[in-house]
């Protein structure tokens, strides 16, 4: 590596960067950013689904009939009348964090509002355990120090809820009532996993699927964590608070479906590369970020 000086075309002063002999020749390209820019993580990556607050509004009534519709085409005409019911007992969150478990999670709604109540049970307790599995192989190494990291680096699942909550309360990743949630979850996945007779999978169904959404919802909602969010404080826009960036959940689990970049800055359509413009140099808080970023749109 060999340090050069670059000229900034964004805040026209000299930066010294250090670079590989390929680079300082022309040979690969050079990716700068002005260091004098303080840059956030805008959400990029969340899915919007509000059709069951049409239902909650009287004043958008008019909208619901095409909402059946789709859904119709969903879930099939035969029996909709039950399926539609069964719908509705799902409280499924308007906003939420695109990782695996939108796909899986509709799957779930899907096949409980169809009638098939034991696959329903049982799904939305494997996928909970995939969820806490998840959570601790994905941060286990920032909690090398953990009185129990040397028992669980090396193993690649888990199948004893009671540890994974222990650790994850312990680590801090999740809210707290998140943990209580699985712990609600914990019995019933007992319960229907191993034999118990005339168990009653149809009650238990919508059950479990809540319970389990508003675990998601607690970890990966985005309208409730303004502990990790600045939501629509610039209108359309989430943007993570700069005091989190770093904390373990956040950097594997959020700032992968991020983009950083400066409050003032342009998105290029053709390829989605960022173009930064001067705004301010400096440290910037969210407060003076956020402002900036209003005044660029």
């Amino acid at each position: 590596m060999v340090d050069v000086d670059i000229a900034c075309p964004v805040c026209e002063q000299i930066h010294t960067i250090s670079v590989s002999e390929e680079q300082r020749w022309g040979k690969e390209a050079i990716n700068f950013f002005c260091p004098a820019l303080d840059r956030r993580y805008r959400l990029v990556g969340s899915y919007v689904d509000t059709r069951r607050r049409f239902f909650d509004s009287p004043e958008l009534e008019a909208f619901t009939e095409k909402i059946e519709e789709q859904l119709k085409t969903e879930l099939g005409s035969i029996d909709f009348i039950k399926k539609f019911e069964r719908w509705k007992t799902i409280d499924y969150p308007p906003i939420g964090l695109i990782d695996e478990y939108q796909y899986e999670i509709q799957q779930i709604i899907n096949t409980y509002c169809m009638g098939y109540f034991y696959p329903a049970v049982t799904s939305a307790c494997c996928l909970a355990e995939r969820i806490l599995n998840r959570l601790v192989i994905k941060t286990r190494d920032y909690f090398k120090s953990h009185p129990e990291y040397k028992k669980i680096y090396r193993k690649s699942s888990f199948d004893d809820w009671e540890k994974m909550l222990c650790l994850i309360s312990d680590w801090q990743l999740v809210p707290e009532n998140a943990v209580n949630l699985f712990r609600n979850l914990m019995p019933i996945r007992h319960e229907s996993i191993h034999y118990n007779e005339n168990y009653d999978f149809e009650s238990i169904a919508p059950v479990a699927i809540n319970n389990l959404i508003a675990a998601i919802i607690e970890i990966f909602g985005v309208e409730n964590r303004k502990d990790i969010y600045l939501v629509f404080d610039v209108p359309g826009e989430i943007w993570v608070r700069s005091a989190v960036e770093n904390q373990p959940f956040v950097m594997e689990f959020i700032r992968p479906h991020c983009y950083y970049a400066h409050a003032i800055h342009d998105i290029d359509p053709t390829d989605g590369r960022i173009i930064e413009r001067l705004g301010k140099t400096g440290l910037l808080t969210d407060e003076e970020f956020i402002e900036l970023r209003r005044c660029a749109l």
